[in-house]
C-alpha cells in the first residue's frame, strides 16, 4: 500500500498511512494465518494458548488437535478454496476447527447457533457448504444434510504434522454474513492479508506474548477476528468466555485470569459503565466497538487511570477496525467520542456528493481503502461493484469501500461519526439493514405498507420500532403474530421492540416516508403519557413494584405488567444484562443472567429475586 498523502489529490488530513508493522511484534511477517501460527508454535510450544473453563491448551496441543481435524476434513473431501461451515458457540473446539480449515487452504464460515435455522440454511446454500463443523456432544442442526466434522478437544494420539501450504496473502480466510436489504444476507470475503495486518499493525494495542486476551464475541461477529488472531498470532493467551455471560461474570473472569486486553461491544461497555470497568487493574487496554460510545462512561473509565481506552470503528468489509481513537487522559463527558484516525495500512477519504474532498468540519461520506479491505461479497459481483469502487487516489489500481457512514473531519485528522446515509444501522454491535426487516413484513399478505425505524428513546439504548398499515381487504393481523413471524426468521437483535398500526405512513414533501415523524411517535412523551405510572394490577410489596418500575424504565414501556414475557415485550440479552446489574446495585441481589431466559413471566422472575434476597438475608443474619 502506497502512502496516500499526495497534496492536491485527496483530503490529506483523513488519509491513512502506509503499512506499518507493530514494532514490538515478536514474530516475522507471514503470508498466511497458518504460517504465522506455525512461527508461534515453534517459538512457544508449551505456552498456554487457550483457556476454556477448566481446560487449558498449549500452542503445541492446539497445533496437534488442528492437524488431526484437518486430516479428517481432507478425508471428507474438503479441498483448498472450499467454504467449510462452523456451527458452534465460541469455544476451544471452534478455534481448533478454524485452524484445521485454514491449514488445508479452505475458508471458514461461522454460523451463530442462536440464529433461525432457515436463515442459516440459506447462507449455507449460498456459500456452497458441503462440510459443517460441530463440537463433540453438541446437537447437529436439522437444516444441514451434508457431511459433518465433529471436533473433539480431548487428547489425540501423535499425528504426522500436516505440511504447510504455500497460501497467497490474498486467498480467503473466512466469509462472514451481514444483514442485507433484500432479505438475503451478504457474505463478506476476508483474505489472510487483511487479518494479518489487523493484528500485526495493531499499534493501538500492540499484542505481546505475555498478554491475556478476553474472547467474548460470537464467532459469527467480526469482532472475534481481533480477539482470536490477535492472541494466537502473537503468542498471547486467549480466555474463552461462556455464553450468556453477565456483567459481573465478565469482571470475575477478567480478574481471575488477569486479562490484559479486553474488547467489548460498545453496548456492553455503555451498560456496564466506566466506574465498574475501572475496577479491573490487570487490563492495560480496553477496546469498544460496534456502536456510539457513551461519553460519560468513557470519561469515568479514563479518569480512573492506568489503562488505555480505545473507541474502535470499522465495517465488516474492512476487517473489524479501520479507525481507532485512543484515550489515556481526561475525556469531556458532554461531547461525542471521535472514531479517531485510520489504523496502519488504511486510508480514509471524506467525500461530498460529487466525490470531491469535503472541507474540514463539513459533513461527508466515508470511503475506506487499504490492506484490510474484503475482496467483496460472495457470489454477488453486482453488489461488490457497487460498494467496492476504484480508488481514484491510488496509483496501484486498488479499491476503496463506500461505507455509507456520514462523518466530519477535524483539523487534527480525527473523524466524528454523524450517522448513516441510508437505513443501515448498528444494534448491539451488529449491523442491520432495516430494509431486510421491512421485506419480511411486506411479505405478509395482511400489510399494505411497512416502515422500520431506528430510535434512541430516553433509555439511551438503540431500538428498532416497526410501523405498519393493514390492507383494507385482509383479515385482522395483530402485533404479537407479526413479531413471532419475525422471530422465526431473524436473530433477536433484528426483531423490533414494537409494531404499531397506522392508517397511513407519514410522508415528506417529496413523497418519501417521513422517518423523523415516526421517531417522534416513539419518543413523544405526550403519546405515552396515558401509560406512564401504570400501577400493578393488584396490591403487592415494595420490592416487586421497584423491580417492575426498573423493567418499565429499562425497556421504555410504562404499560408493562407482571404477566408479560420478557422477550415478548422487547427484552434481549443486553437489556437482560442491564436489569441484572441494576438489581445487583439497587437491591444487593445477584441474579444469574440465565434466569431471564428460563422464566415465562416477569412475575416468575420477580419471585426468584424475592427468594434469592431471602436466602441472602438468612445467610448474612447472625446465628
Amino acid at each position: 500500500m502506497v502512502d496516500r498523502m499526495l497534496a492536491g489529490t485527496m483530503p490529506t488530513a483523513a488519509s491513512g498511512r502506509s503499512v506499518a508493522r507493530n514494532t514490538h511484534a515478536p514474530f516475522p511477517p507471514s503470508p498466511s494465518l497458518p504460517v504465522a501460527f506455525a512461527h508461534v508454535v515453534r517459538a512457544l510450544p508449551e505456552k498456554t494458548a487457550i483457556i476454556h473453563g477448566e481446560a487449558r491448551f498449549s500452542y503445541s496441543a492446539l497445533d496437534r488437535l488442528s492437524d488431526a481435524a484437518a486430516r479428517t476434513l481432507l478425508d471428507q473431501g474438503a479441498e483448498r478454496g472450499d467454504c467449510v461451515g462452523l456451527y458452534m458457540d465460541r469455544s476451544a473446539e471452534a478455534i481448533v476447527a478454524m485452524l484445521a480449515i485454514l491449514k488445508i487452504g479452505a475458508v471458514y464460515v461461522p454460523f451463530d447457533p442462536a440464529a433461525p435455522g432457515q436463515r442459516l440454511a440459506a447462507q449455507a446454500v449460498a456459500a456452497g457448504i458441503k462440510v459443517l463443523a460441530i463440537a463433540k456432544g453438541a446437537p447437529a442442526p436439522d437444516w444441514f444434510t451434508g457431511k459433518r466434522l465433529t471436533v473433539d478437544v480431548a487428547s489425540v494420539e501423535h499425528t504426522q504434522p500436516l505440511p504447510t501450504l504455500d497460501l497467497h496473502p490474498l486467498e480467503l480466510a473466512y466469509v462472514i454474513y451481514t444483514s442485507g436489504s433484500t432479505n438475503e444476507a451478504k457474505g463478506v470475503c476476508i483474505p489472510h492479508r487483511a487479518i494479518l495486518d489487523l493484528v500485526t499493525g495493531a499499534n493501538y494495542c500492540s499484542f505481546m506474548p505475555d498478554d491475556v486476551v478476553y474472547h467474548g464475541m460470537s464467532i459469527a461477529f467480526d469482532g472475534s477476528t481481533f480477539e482470536i488472531w490477535g492472541a494466537l498470532l502473537t503468542g498471547a493467551t486467549l480466555v474463552v468466555a461462556p455464553p450468556r455471560i453477565s456483567g459481573k461474570e465478565i469482571s470475575a473472569l477478567v480478574e481471575a485470569h488477569r486479562v490484559t486486553v479486553l474488547l467489548l461491544s460498545t453496548g456492553v461497555f455503555n451498560a456496564l459503565g466506566g466506574e465498574a470497568l475501572s475496577r479491573l487493574p490487570s487490563v492495560r487496554v480496553l477496546l469498544a466497538g460496534g456502536d456510539v460510545m457513551s461519553p460519560a462512561a468513557a470519561s469515568q473509565f479514563v479518569q480512573s487511570g492506568g489503562c488505555a481506552l480505545v473507541n474502535g470503528y470499522g465495517p465488516t468489509e474492512v476487517t473489524t477496525f479501520s479507525h481507532c481513537h485512543v484515550m489515556t487522559s481526561d475525556v469531556p463527558s458532554d461531547t461525542a467520542i471521535p472514531i479517531g484516525t485510520p489504523i496502519p495500512g488504511t486510508a480514509a477519504y471524506v467525500l461530498d456528493k460529487n466525490g470531491l474532498a469535503a472541507p474540514l468540519g463539513a459533513e461527508g461520506e466515508l470511503f475506506i481503502a487499504g490492506t484490510g479491505l474484503a475482496q467483496g461479497y460472495l457470489g454477488n459481483p453486482a453488489l461488490t461493484a457497487e460498494r467496492f469502487l476504484p480508488d481514484p487516489f491510488a496509483t496501484d489500481g486498488s479499491r476503496m469501500y463506500r461505507t455509507g457512514d456520514l462523518v466530519r473531519q477535524a483539523v487534527d485528522g480525527r473523524l466524528d461519526y454523524l450517522g448513516r446515509i441510508d437505513t443501515q444501522v448498528k444494534i448491539r454491535g451488529f449491523r442491520v439493514e432495516l430494509g431486510e426487516i421491512e421485506t419480511l413484513l411486506r411479505a405478509t399478505d395482511s400489510l399494505a405498507d411497512v416502515c422500520v425505524i431506528h430510535a434512541k428513546p430516553s433509555t439511551g439504548a438503540s431500538e428498532l420500532h416497526a410501523f405498519a398499515v393493514r390492507r383494507s381487504d385482509s383479515d385482522h393481523v395483530d402485533a404479537p403474530t407479526l413479531l413471532q413471524h419475525l422471530r422465526e426468521a431473524l436473530p433477536d437483535y433484528m426483531v423490533p421492540r414494537t409494531i404499531a398500526f397506522l392508517d397511513a405512513l407519514p410522508l415528506t414533501i417529496n413523497g418519501k416516508v417521513d422517518r423523523r415523524a415516526l421517531a417522534e411517535l416513539v419518543n413523544d412523551p405526550a403519546k405515552k403519557s396515558a401509560a406512564d405510572g401504570v400501577p400493578l394490577a393488584k396490591e403487592t410489596d415494595a420490592l416487586t413494584q421497584s423491580l417492575l418500575d426498573c423493567m418499565r424504565q429499562l425497556l421504555g414501556q410504562p404499560q408493562i405488567q407482571p404477566g408479560d414475557n420478557f422477550f415478548d415485550i422487547g427484552g434481549d440479552s443486553l437489556s437482560a444484562m442491564r436489569f441484572c446489574a441494576t438489581v445487583s446495585e439497587k437491591h444487593g441481589v445477584d441474579i444469574p443472567l440465565a434466569t431471564l431466559f428460563e422464566v415465562e413471566t416477569l412475575e416468575e422472575l420477580f419471585t426468584r429475586v424475592h427468594t434469592l434476597k431471602l436466602i441472602e438475608s438468612q445467610t448474612l443474619s447472625p446465628a
